[in-house]
Order: C-alpha cells, then sequence, then structure tokens
C-alpha cells in the first residue's frame, strides 16, 4: 500500500502537481476542501490533458463522504443507532446545537437541544437532514457487528479507484483529519499534499488537531514525525520550490519567519519597504494590497491576508499590523508570532510572482483616513 505525503511551499504548484502527474488512463479520485478548490484542479486538468480525464473523478471532501460513506450504507447507519426506519433529506449546512451556550447572564450552561454523539439526533436535523459538519464523525462512530464503517468503505473504495489524491491536506481538521487517517491506512494508494505553513489561515476549521494538541501548537517536526508514524513517507523535496515568488522574496521570508522556501528562478522580483513614500505604491492599481482584514474597507484593490491563500498576483503590497512594525529590524523574532499569525504572514507574503512591498502599520495609520471608501 503506497501512502504519500507531498509537503509543499508556497507557490510550488500543489495543484499543478497533482494534476499533471496523475496517470489519466488510471482511476482517480481528487478531493479538495473547497468548491473553489475544485474549480481550479479542473482547471488545471483540462490545462494538462485537454479535459478532466474520464476515469478521473474531481469532489469536495463533504460531497465525497455523504455520496460515497453515508448514502450507500444508510440502513447500516439507522441500524447503529437503532432507527431501522430512517431515511435522510439531504444535507444542510446549519450549524447542530452546541453542548452548551450561555445563559442570560453570560454564564455556560447545558443545551437542552443538544444530542450525545451515540444518538442519531447528534449528526441529523429533526426532520432528517445530515448536519454537513458531523458527517465525518458520523461515519467515524458507525459499526455493524464490531466492524467499522471505514473498513467496509475503504473495500469499496479500493474497488473503485486505483488512486486517491487530497489536495490542501493542511485544511482538514479533527474529525474530517481523523477520518483521512483511518482510510488511508486501508486505501491501497493514497497521496495527500499541503503546506504545514498555510495551516490555521482560513477564516473557518483553524482549531484541533493535527496542528494543535490540547493547547499547544504542533510545530513542524513534530507533525512530520507523527505522519510517518501513521505509516507515511514523507516527500519534502518535490514541491520544495517555489515557482512563483523570487529569489530574493523567498530569500527574505525564509531569513525573517524561518520558513523553508527556495526559488525555482522563474520570476524577478525584489522586496522593498515604503515607508518613506508609501502613497506612490498605495495609489498604483497595479500593486494589490494585503490587510490583516477588513480589505473591502479601502479605496484601493486589497485582499485580507487570509483570503489570499491561494491567488497569485503580479506585484502585492503587505501592510502590517501593530506587532510586527519591527519586521525590518534585525532584532525580529518570528519565534515570539503566535503560528496562526506568522502563517498569514507568510501568506500574504507571497502571493506576488513579482515586486513584494512591504509597509509598517505606524506608516499607513497616518494616511489611512484618505484611503477610506465612500
Amino acid at each position: 500500500m503506497a501512502k504519500r505525503v507531498i509537503l509543499a511551499v508556497a507557490g510550488a504548484g500543489k495543484t499543478y502537481h497533482i494534476c499533471h502527474e496523475i496517470d489519466p488512463t488510471k482511476r482517480n479520485l481528487i478531493l479538495a476542501f473547497t468548491h473553489e478548490n475544485i474549480y481550479n484542479i479542473q482547471k488545471e486538468l483540462c490545462d494538462a490533458h485537454g479535459c478532466v480525464p474520464e476515469l478521473t473523478t474531481v469532489s469536495t471532501f463533504d460531497s465525497f463522504v455523504y455520496h460515497q460513506m453515508i448514502l450507500p450504507y444508510e440502513p447500516s447507519i439507522a441500524d447503529h443507532f437503532g432507527h431501522p426506519k430512517f431515511v435522510g433529506r439531504g444535507i444542510c449546512t446549519t450549524d447542530p446545537p452546541a453542548q452548551t451556550i450561555k445563559d442570560s447572564k453570560g454564564k455556560p450552561v447545558a443545551n437542552p437541544l443538544y444530542k450525545k454523539k451515540d444518538s442519531l439526533a447528534h449528526y441529523v436535523t429533526t426532520n432528517g437532514q445530515y448536519y454537513c459538519a458531523t458527517l465525518s464523525e458520523l461515519v467515524l462512530q458507525v459499526k455493524k457487528q464490531r466492524e467499522s464503517l471505514i473498513k467496509r468503505v475503504a473495500a469499496r473504495l479500493n474497488m473503485f479507484y486505483d488512486c486517491v489524491l487530497i489536495d490542501e491536506f493542511q485544511d482538514f481538521r479533527e474529525h474530517d483529519y481523523e477520518l483521512i487517517m483511518a482510510l488511508a491506512k486501508r486505501l491501497n494508494d493514497v497521496v495527500l499534499v499541503g503546506d504545514y505553513y498555510q495551516h490555521s489561515v482560513s477564516a473557518t476549521n483553524n482549531s484541533g488537531k493535527p496542528f494543535k494538541n490540547k493547547n499547544a501548537e504542533v510545530g513542524y517536526d513534530d507533525f512530520v514525525a507523527s505522519i510517518i508514524k501513521a505509516g507515511f513517507t514523507v516527500d519534502a523535496s518535490t514541491l520544495a520550490k517555489s515557482r512563483r515568488c523570487s529569489i530574493d522574496v523567498c530569500n527574505y521570508v525564509r531569513k525573517k519567519l524561518g520558513i523553508e522556501i527556495t526559488s525555482n528562478g522563474d520570476h524577478g522580483g525584489t522586496v522593498n519597504w515604503i515607508d518613506n513614500d508609501p502613497s506612490s505604491v498605495l495609489n498604483d492599481d497595479r500593486i494589490i494590497k494585503l490587510v490583516f482584514k477588513e480589505a473591502d474597507k479601502y479605496s484601493f484593490p486589497a485582499l485580507n491576508w487570509s483570503y489570499s491563500k491561494g491567488d497569485t498576483v503580479d506585484a502585492a503590497c503587505v501592510i502590517l499590523t501593530d506587532g510586527l512594525d519591527n519586521l525590518d529590524s534585525d532584532k525580529f523574532n518570528a519565534g515570539k508570532v503566535s503560528p496562526s499569525t506568522l502563517n498569514k504572514l507568510y501568506v500574504a507574503m507571497t502571493r506576488s510572482r513579482g515586486d513584494l512591498y512591504l509597509m509598517k502599520a505606524s506608516t499607513f495609520k497616518a494616511i489611512k483616513d484618505s484611503y477610506i471608501a465612500h
């Protein structure tokens, strides 16, 4: 059984690699976290092969779990929870009731609507729709005569697919990640591709394993050790060079953030601090501004650091936050920055295929009001 994790750097071409390296004559299943990821994969497959290969299936992870792991086994799920006549009515994106809520005084109290995980009502609404948020948890829970549902699903997937590939694996957390690991143990050929340093960047799905253990962050080396222990071969060289970022940008990111990223040298581009003449860049709409949050507040074209993940621009200006104003100093210590903020900064600093401009928060605050959109 082949189990591989390919660790990539920003701009290395994760999706490109998956789509160009697959064998189009084999039955491939490609999974990703978001619909935007799926669109990019389909587009890249068309670029590589002229169309999405006939034997290749592309799906969001949630859709895969529902259609491949819930629907075919619904009678077993119904029996497991003691509701043999249950028939689901699709899925919904409504969040299930939280275990605790706050009373009128703001004190946490038990939520009377919450149902325990050994109850079918924990996973479905009162009208029989599956909660999208608990699909993976449901699959992990179900057994039939002490045989896990995962074992049966894996056997079925091995019959229908030659290879399972998962893009942006760092976006999966908690039960989704646990399900992927449990499935991978039984799949004949599975490949996970992702960038450790882009975890905890999206607006959702940022907490819990594998990147957080109780209250502690799981560092790069410990994460790599954990996936090796899980039976994966780790490839940290195939996608170790950025196809997007210049040598200067990669060197600066590596020096300041302590993240091992190098460039393949395809693009030129320099790093420029612009605090002496910020307006020249802010007034240039060809340069995309990257702000920590509330990008839509400004009159210039802007993206939030975290929302820029996956984007490539010709030139970028990263406007720093207060806690990062000493980034230009030799005394800057990336170890004192929270991992979540550091990862978001890494994403922002690696969006440009050309020049990277940096501006201190103190500089921007002095002129900020003149750039508020009206």
